[in-house]
This record gives structure tokens, C-alpha cells and sequence, in this order.
């Protein structure tokens, strides 16, 4: 063919590629297999929204994210909010498989959607709503995936809020990272209203149940701005919250950082007016000016410091105006000896009483008494004591929140370090100082304030009127109306090494469970470890502490209850759960339940918990299978600023990671080590030793499992026969290859629990150099055991 015949087809290919890129770069849709780079965007067809890589003001990292076009810049959802780029050098792309993906410089992926989305796509597309969506090959008229799923921190018009979803706030103004916020639908099924919820636990605000126009909390709801809103009630569990706007007017509902809900309008196509902000006191905002911070106005949200501290970050809070980190001290604390003298106190009289739930209440003890007790504990961070009949104690622990300014003149003393008291006096300021205590007297005060912790709970007594003044959220039981409710513990639901647990029915036909324990040593220990650790947190995944009772010598724990009992009871094949067995789909999502629930013990919780004895008995499961972690009577409170703790082993064998065998101080991968045992459990259906196998080498079945994957077998062939036909391939992969990770002898090559998640869920690839180390290993042991036998 001649040169000038050849001419003309390179001139339409190029045309042909020039309109797809113009197509993508500027258009609305995002065919399959093409990317998006640099400053490449997609565009609504009315030009409202458009997504592509941004980088928010005052940051150098990049997202991508949904901003709108024409007006002042707001970003209304990013994808990569976890895992931001470093440059603005990244590709996202809609991949041949069907799947969307952002990945970095080294094309390493950092986000996918193939986590939530339904099916594959042919295409991706950008809404007029500013909904980001792609839609299958076979019908393009339902979506596989949207960005309205997933939102972040922004409520659009249109959108629907369904039950179950969050919306989580920015960590800053200017990191979309998930903040300690957020907003959802009340997940009890007869309620129809919205909540926020400080870090995953604390209930701060609600928005009164819905009267068939509005919420009862806002009964105006905007309503000249808001051209209508909707709670759709489909079922007890299936509901959704939703908006629309009146003449066309731009709005949007921002969960802001600082935990409060902003209803913005834009009227003259401008600049964004703000017109409803909830809740409507700034202050009522749970933490909102963090540990040691006071808030100090309720109109506009402002933050100070309490005396003898200074903004943990100073950029945040006097240029972002961020205020969530709080304060710390400008002299640290000593705790000891310090040339004879000891810490002292700062009296504040312009503030009110922290309002948290780190706080023990003690009777009948004077202001003298209370500071002793607290100057003996080097947890204690502050004290009050209130003039009552007969009078009380109240000793806090750890960071103190929610201050506010107050006029009712009642006394807070702020631990402080010496010199902050000297330079306090010497400036002359006009505050009063509790003195410092001799060492003497603190020393000998020290074992008395250990023990007024458990006077905490061995004092308290149900007929006290004062006691409505302290209530928390667990509730207090007599011995009497249990044994009652339990028709004298006659239903056994199981035992352990401390107790035994008891099905009973309350007065107002709440079932639960409760947990006998021994009068001895050991379960007072489990008492203390109960109350403090599950009695202060929430989670899905969590079973939840309802009360407890102390009469006496009795000591009894009520627990919700959980009619389908334990896991194990699931997975045995000798029980086979009353005859049912869990199918793949369902072992996987109790998987992933339980790692949410380590995640959240782990790395979500002010104070770090060990659970310490993660095992298939200790997973009870509700009437839809959802998993919840249980009996925290070995649990260990961790601070952030330590990582290991020193405990003895009373964990359950099999379950054990070898350092804390080796009476090592044990971290958070001891938990992991359990998960990866019971994972492999979860998978088999067989427990770490089966000597019901007719096979030697099948005893112990990790060894076992891993030499099948080492030979390069089929990892079917570790699924529980009654489940292998109809199970995930895929899942079933990372499942096992995530144990293995998980059982490794060196704690240190062990993945942490977030990242056990982010690899379960497939959102992470495997490093396959790791998986082979720990094969190897667990294989060696194998063959060595092997020819031991023989």
C-alpha cells in the first residue's frame, strides 16, 4: 500500500482518539478502560459538579474528589479520604475488569471500589445531583455503584440517607480523613430519628423523632430552603432520610469537623450562607474543644485552654480553627519524688465539672480526703468535692472534657505540676491553690486511693436518691430482682472459669443474659475488668453491658442476649449448631464483624484494649448472625502513650501467642494471633488439634493448612467439606492466607487488626514474601513433628 494510501487511516485514527480524550477529559462519562490524570476532570452536563484530582486549601496532598464547578470551592465527596497521593501524578481509572481504581506513582492501588460495588461496569458517569455513579453492561439503567453509597462528610440534594450509612466528618479542615464525628440514622428499629455520635460510642445529639413533615428537635428544619425533606420508613430495619431545595437553589448539609451539622444555601450563585447549624448550642458538641479545652461561646464556636495549658497544635487551633486535638500541659507532671515535694493542685471556680464518663464518685469523704485520694493515684488528673448530705467525692481520670464557663462559683481542682503552682503563686493572679501533699502522706495514701476505684462499685447502692445524680450508662440491679428474672438462675446458658452465665427475663420483658461470678479473687478481677473496659464503649460488634449488681459478696453482670449463643457451636461438626450449618457467605461476614470490633478495641477506643481471649465460644451471635465480641474478664486497658502491658496468662490454649507463653508483656497482635487461629476455625470447621482425623499429619491443623497452601494445593481443600462447594474462591484466599499472617511466632511480622480488615476485605494485596515466610516456618514445624512420630 502506498505512503499517501496509508495517510488518510492515520488521520481518522488520530481523529477517533483525540474525541474519546476530549470525550473524558471534560465530558460526563468515564468508558471502560480509560483513566483520568493531571488536571483531567469529568463535568455534569449542567456544569453543577465536577470530579477529579483536588488538593483542599492548606494541605499537599491529593484526592480524588466531587467540587462544585461554578461556585466557590466545596468539596462534597472524596474516594480516597484514607490514603491520600502525595502529587497530583496518580491515575484513576475504570479498569477492563469492571472495577474502578486509584492508584500512585508506583501503580500501586490505594482505593477501589470493589469492595461495595454490586457488579461490573461498562461505564462511569457524573450526575447533575453531583452523584458519581457506574452502571452495569447488562442494565445501564441500575447502578452497581454510586458515590451516594459512600458518602463523606456532605448530605447532597437528593441523596438518600439510608439506615445502616454514616457520615463521617473531616479530621480537620483541611484533612478529609475520618474525624471523630458522625452522623446516622438511630439504629434501634423503632425509632425514626438522626444521631450524632462522637468516636463510634458517645450519643451527643438527636433530632427527635420524625412527625411526618420534620424532626420534633427542628421542628422549622429550614423549611424555606428546604423544599422538602423525607424519612421513608420501607420495614423496622430498611429506612432513609432525604432533601430537596427550593428554585433551583444550591445546598448542602456538612457534618463539620468540629461535630456540628451545617445546612448551607447558596443564593446569588456567590457565596455559601450558612442557615442551620445543629446542635443549635456549639458547646452541647461532645469534646468539641478536646481533652483540657473549655468552650467558650455558644453562638460561634470558640476554644480555650484551662490554666497551665497550651494547644497541643497551635496551627489548628488559631489558624484553622480546629479545635478536636485540645490541650496538653505546659509542665509535665511528676508523680514522685521531686526535691521533697510531690504535684499539687490549680482551683478553678470559672468553669463547670467536666462532663465524661472517666469519673468515680465516692461518699461521705471530705475536700481534704478527695485530694489525698486523687494526689495517690497518678491517674487521677483532677477532683471536686460537693457540699451534700452526706458529702461526696468525685475524681476524674484521664483527659478532661466538655468544660464550658460557669458562674455557680463550684470548685475544680486541676492537678498541676509544681512548678505551674509556684508560677501561678508568684504571678499573683488572685487563683487559690490546694497545697502539694508531703510524700510522706502520699505514699501512704497511695494503696488507699487504688482501692477507692473498687469502692466505686462495692459501695454504690440502689436506694440512695443521691444516686440519680451519678447515674452512667450502665444500670444497677438488685440481687433480688435478678434471681427473680432468672427464676433463681435456673436456665443455664453456659460456664466458664469464673461463673456461669444465666438466661433471665426483666420486669419490662427485656431478655438478657447474666453472668454469675465466683466470690473469689479472681472474679472480683473479671468484675473490674468487665466494668471498666465494655462498660464505657459501644459497637455493633461488641455485646453490650446493660448493669450490674454488688450486694455483698454477689457480683453479676447483665449483658444483652444473643438467642443463637456461641460460634463454636456453629463450627463443631460433633454439634453442627442444632443442626445447622453456616454457609460460606455468612463465616466470612462474621470474619469481618469481628475484625470491626478488634479494629475498634484496638485503635478507635481512648484507652487501647486487649481483649486477651479471642476464641469461637466468646462470639455470640444475634437472630440475623450479626457476630458480637463477648466476656471481657481478661481484658487489659492499654494507654496510647504505651504499647505493651505486663499480665499473667490466663488465656484458653491453643489461642495463646507464644510471647505471652513466654511470660512476655504482651501488645494488641496477641489478639491478633487468637483472630488467626479462629479464623482458620472459621474456615474448617476444625479446631488447632482434631485428633478425630484418622491422618497424624492432620492433628494440628495449622501446620497442616499451611503445608496445602506451601505445596501449592487448593486452599478449597482447608474449607469445611459441608461449605466448599458454594464458597468464594477468591474469598477463601485471602481468608487463609490472612490467618497464616495472622498465627506467625514473631509478633513483629504479625499485621496489626486495621490491616488485617483492609486484607480481608480485599482493599490491600497480600504480601506474598510475608505469607511464604509464614508458611515456611509453620511447614518446618510440620515436618519436624512428622518425624518425631516416627
Amino acid at each position: 500500500m502506498a505512503k499517501n494510501e496509508i495517510f488518510p487511516f492515520q488521520c481518522l485514527f488520530f481523529l477517533i482518539v483525540t474525541i474519546l480524550v476530549l470525550r473524558v477529559g471534560g465530558g460526563d462519562i468515564l468508558p471502560l478502560g480509560f483513566s483520568l490524570t493531571g488536571n483531567q476532570t469529568l463535568i455534569s452536563k449542567n456544569g453543577t459538579f465536577e470530579l477529579g484530582f483536588c488538593k483542599p486549601n492548606g494541605t499537599n496532598n491529593w484526592y480524588i474528589g466531587i467540587w462544585y464547578a461554578q461556585v466557590a470551592e466545596a468539596i462534597v465527596w472524596v474516594a480516597n479520604r484514607e490514603a491520600p497521593l502525595l502529587n497530583m501524578s496518580g491515575v484513576l481509572v475504570l479498569g477492563t475488569d469492571g472495577y474502578l481504581t486509584i492508584s500512585d506513582t508506583t501503580s500501586r492501588s490505594i482505593w477501589s471500589s470493589k469492595k461495595t460495588q454490586k457488579a461490573k461496569a461498562s461505564r462511569a458517569l457524573i450526575l447533575d445531583s453531583g452523584n458519581f455513579l457506574m452502571v452495569g453492561a447488562q442494565n445501564t439503567s441500575e447502578a452497581v455503584w454510586e458515590s451516594f453509597g459512600d458518602p463523606t462528610d456532605t448530605l447532597l440534594p437528593g441523596m438518600k440517607f439510608w439506615k445502616g450509612m454514616k457520615i463521617k466528618s473531616w479530621k480537620n479542615s483541611v484533612d478529609p480523613a475520618s474525624g471523630l464525628f458522625s452522623l446516622e440514622i438511630d439504629p434501634d428499629p423503632g425509632k425514626t430519628q438522626l444521631l450524632l455520635v462522637y468516636n463510634n460510642s458517645v450519643l451527643y445529639w438527636t433530632s427527635g423523632e420524625w412527625t411526618g413533615e420534620s424532626f420534633s428537635n427542628v421542628p422549622e428544619s429550614t423549611k424555606k430552603h428546604l423544599r422538602k425533606q423525607e424519612f421513608k420508613k420501607i420495614s423496622p430495619t430498611r429506612m432513609y432520610y432525604t432533601f430537596s431545595t427550593t428554585n433551583m437553589l444550591l445546598a448542602r448539609i456538612v457534618l463539620s469537623s468540629n461535630g456540628g451539622t451545617a445546612t448551607y444555601v447558596q443564593f446569588d450563585n456567590t457565596i455559601w450562607t450558612l442557615v442551620k447549624w445543629q446542635p443549635t448550642q456549639a458547646c452541647d458538641i461532645y469534646a468539641v474543644c478536646g481533652p483540657f479545652g473549655a468552650c467558650m461561646s455558644n453562638v460561634v464556636l470558640s476554644c480555650s485552654c484551662i490554666k497551665g495549658f497550651k494547644p497541643a497544635d497551635e496551627h489548628a487551633w488559631n489558624v484553622e480553627k480546629s479545635w478536636s486535638n485540645g490541650c496538653v500541659r505546659v509542665s509535665p507532671l511528676q508523680c514522685s519524688v521531686t526535691n521533697g515535694t510531690t504535684d499539687g493542685f490549680l482551683q478553678l471556680s470559672d468553669k463547670t465539672l467536666p462532663n465524661d464518663k472517666a469519673v468515680i464518685y465516692i461518699q461521705e469523704h471530705t475536700q481534704e480526703r478527695c485530694k489525698i485520694a486523687c494526689l495517690g493515684n497518678c491517674s487521677c488528673t483532677a477532683f471536686a468535692s460537693i457540699n451534700s448530705n452526706p458529702a461526696i467525692c468525685r475524681l476524674w481520670f484521664g483527659d478532661l472534657l466538655n468544660m464550658r464557663p460557669s458562674t455557680d462559683g463550684r470548685p475544680l481542682f486541676i492537678r498541676s505540676a509544681v512548678s505551674e503552682l509556684i508560677s501561678s503563686s508568684s504571678m499573683g493572679r488572685g487563683r487559690s491553690r490546694v497545697p502539694a501533699v508531703p510524700i510522706s502522706l502520699a505514699v501512704a495514701s497511695a494503696t488507699f486511693a487504688a482501692i477507692l476505684a473498687f469502692l466505686f462499685i462495692c459501695s454504690r447502692r440502689p436506694t440512695r436518691q443521691k444516686e440519680k445524680d451519678m447515674t452512667t450508662l450502665l444500670r444497677t440491679f438488685s440481687y433480688k430482682k435478678l434471681k427473680k428474672a432468672t427464676k433463681n438462675f435456673s436456665h443455664k446458658l453456659g460456664s466458664g472459669a469464673f461463673g456461669s452465665v444465666f438466661k433471665g427475663t426483666l420486669v419490662d420483658s427485656t431478655i438478657v443474659a447474666v453472668k454469675k461470678l465466683e466470690s473469689s479473687g479472681q472474679g472480683e478481677k473479671e468484675f473490674r475488668a468487665e466494668i471498666s473496659t465494655i462498660g464505657n464503649i459501644q459497637h455493633v460488634n461488641l455485646v453490650r453491658l446493660l448493669g450490674f449488681c454488688t450486694e455483698g459478696s454477689q457480683r453479676l453482670l447483665v449483658y444483652e442476649y444473643l438467642p443463637n449463643g456461641s460460634l463454636n457451636s456453629f463450627l463443631s461438626h460433633k454439634s453442627g449448631g442444632a443442626g445447622m450449618v453456616l454457609d460460606w457467605k455468612t463465616r466470612f461476614e462474621i470474619a469481618l464483624g469481628i475484625t470491626k470490633g478488634l479494629v475498634y478495641l484496638h485503635e478507635e477506643c481512648r484507652d487501647r484494649i486487649i481483649h486477651c481471649d479471642i476464641k469461637p465460644e466468646n462470639i455470640l451471635l444475634d437472630t440475623e448472625f450479626c457476630q458480637k465480641i463477648a466476656d471481657f474478664g481478661l481484658a487489659k486497658l492499654v494507654g496510647r502513650d504505651f504499647s505493651r502491658v505486663l499480665t499473667s496468662t490466663r488465656g484458653t490454649r491453643g489461642y495463646l501467642a507464644p510471647e505471652w507463653i513466654s511470660g512476655l508483656p504482651i501488645t494488641t497482635k496477641v489478639d491478633v494471633y487468637s483472630f488467626g487461629m479462629m479464623l482458620l476455625e472459621i474456615i474448617s470447621g476444625r479446631r488447632y488439634v482434631d485428633m478425630t482425623v484418622q491422618e497424624s499429619s492432620r492433628y494440628y491443623f495449622p501446620s497442616w493448612a499451611a503445608t496445602q497452601i506451601y505445596r501449592g494445593n487448593n486452599t478449597l481443600d482447608i474449607v469445611d467439606e459441608r461449605i466448599a462447594n458454594n464458597a468464594d474462591v477468591e474469598e477463601v484466599r485471602r481468608a487463609v492466607l490472612v490467618s497464616m499472617l495472622c498465627i506467625q511466632e514473631n509478633e513483629n511480622l504479625r499485621p496489626n487488626i486495621g490491616e488485617v480488615l483492609l486484607l480481608l476485605e480485599g482493599n490491600v494485596e497480600i504480601d506474598t514474601n510475608n505469607v511464604e515466610r509464614s508458611l515456611q516456618v509453620l511447614v518446618e514445624d510440620h515436618v519436624m513433628n512428622d518425624s518425631a512420630k516416627e
